[in-house]
């Protein structure tokens, strides 16, 4: 449970320093880094792409771990 006293030591703490510019086009501390249009362009794009059932993807996943665990030994 939380109590006043640590509630009321925590909110006269300094805030940290942004740790990236303004002036950088990614910036991490925005929710959001691209319009709505943008987002559904690039789903577009995905579902474009070759579709693989799930079955398949699990089968090569498998063989994939073997051998990938084949070859660390």
């Amino acid at each position: 449970m939380t109590k006043v006293k640590d509630i009321s030591s925590k909110a006269g703490r300094k805030s940290h320093p942004a740790r990236f510019s303004g002036s950088d086009k990614w910036n991490p501390n925005r929710p959001v880094q691209f319009t709505q249009e943008e987002f559904l362009e690039h789903i577009h794009e995905i579902e474009k792409g070759p579709f693989t059932p799930l079955d398949v993807a699990n089968r090569e996943f498998a063989e994939w771990k073997a051998e990938f665990l084949r070859n660390r030994l």
